[in-house]
């Protein structure tokens, strides 16, 4: 082929690609399997056992260390999200605490009926949330994902053919001059060559290539109007093409799948659709950034989970939980679960909050209450270890 040639080449249609050619998975592909249904998960892991039965699946080693890396933070941010749900659930107190003069009226009674109703419902639904969470804790020690990740990795690593220092170097050097993958990356302060080493590996390969991958940043590939993904970069496809005379093509987890499986449930396309990337979820831990920035909004997650770690302890040892945070707190220093120090500041921060409503607060108030509240939280929280130790 004329030198210039290489310039101009066009790679195969993925669809067609797929059929014969080597399937590298990204790790965000793994990730997802956490946030997936298991239905989802059940259907990604067939389509790659069945690649690996005919000899053409491969995962970068860079893949692993990520996975492995970033599989706890996955887990713990769904036991995070349940807690937040948990800690947003509220009883509903006693009607005769806000319209006293119905007292002794039939249409009372109807209402305090359902009323209990509604609490117990909530009750229930609370504490199969936390069976649920619970079960979320056991997949540090017992995850059934992980050990098939196990059996299909095996035989199928792709390791880096030079030092990971001299990766980071070449990584930088690629940065300088914006080329793709991984430039997007560059400002990380962990990992930022990550996607580059990914790319290293896929380029030892001398065999057509499709990338299977969630990444939707731009030094991967070219995005429509609504940001997704199109096509892979022109500049990998011809870095690919020029080192190996190959095709290489990026697919997402729901093409990929659905090109082998056009029956595929709706439910499973979703799922392939709505999940978050590694970058995605750095994105959402800037909105938590601005919680941290603004003291009212971090003030308010504060009494929520002072209140939720307070009806935990209730719970752990056996108490009839209360109608309000305060009936709650006397049952624990009665019990001697909590000190009564630990009741009073409680109470203290518990003030603030309804001095907050009336507005005859500062905000010397509120991040004096923050840093004592984040104190009980550490309180309880150790009260709540020892228990379950």
């Amino acid at each position: 082929m004329e030198d210039w040639k290489k310039y101009l080449h066009q790679t195969k249609p993925v669809t067609q690609l797929l059929k014969d050619s080597i399937i590298v998975i990204d790790t965000n592909v793994l990730l997802a399997a956490y946030q997936w249904r298991e239905v989802t998960v059940n259907e990604v892991l067939n389509a790659l056992q069945k690649i690996k039965d005919e000899k053409r699946l491969r995962i970068p080693l860079q893949v692993i260390k990520e996975f492995s890396r970033n599989r706890p933070h996955e887990i713990q941010q769904r036991i995070n999200d349940l807690d937040t749900l948990i800690s947003k659930l509220q009883k509903e107190k006693p009607l005769i605490e806000r319209v006293p003069m119905l007292e002794g009226k039939d249409s009372l009674k109807v209402i305090e009926e359902l009323r209990a109703n509604y609490n117990k419902a909530v009750k229930d639904y609370r504490d199969g949330l936390i069976n649920l969470r619970d079960h979320l804790k056991e997949l540090f020690y017992n995850d059934h994902f992980l050990d098939k990740i196990m059996k299909l990795a095996e035989g199928t690593i792709l390791l880096p053919e030079q030092t990971e220092q001299d990766l980071e170097k070449e990584a930088k050097e690629r940065f300088k001059l914006k080329l793709p993958p991984g430039f997007k990356d560059s400002s990380k302060e962990e990992n930022s060559a990550g996607d580059f080493i990914v790319w290293s590996s896929i380029l030892q390969l001398k065999s057509n290539v499709v990338f299977v991958s969630g990444d939707k940043k731009p030094d991967w590939v070219y995005q429509d109007s609504k940001k997704n993904p199109i096509t892979a970069r022109r500049e990998l496809v011809e870095e690919f093409f020029i080192k190996t005379g190959r095709d290489f093509a990026h697919i997402t987890p729901k093409d990929f799948i659905t090109s082998l499986n056009p029956a595929v449930s709706e439910h499973v396309k979703e799922d392939l659709i709505n999940y978050k990337t590694i970058n995605q979820q750095n994105l959402s831990r800037k909105d938590k950034e601005n919680i941290n920035n603004d003291p009212f909004l971090k003030y308010q997650m504060v009494c929520e989970r002072i209140s939720f770690l307070i009806e935990e302890l209730c719970i752990k040892n056996n108490i009839t939980i209360g109608e309000s945070v305060y009936t709650n707190l006397v049952s624990l220093v009665k019990r001697r679960i909590i000190s009564e120090g630990i009741r009073d500041e409680i109470e203290f921060i518990l003030k603030i909050n309804k001095d907050l409503q009336l507005s005859i607060m500062d905000g010397l108030d509120v991040h004096f209450a923050i840093r004592l509240g984040e104190q009980c939280i550490e309180t309880l929280t150790a009260y709540l270890d020892f228990l379950d130790f």
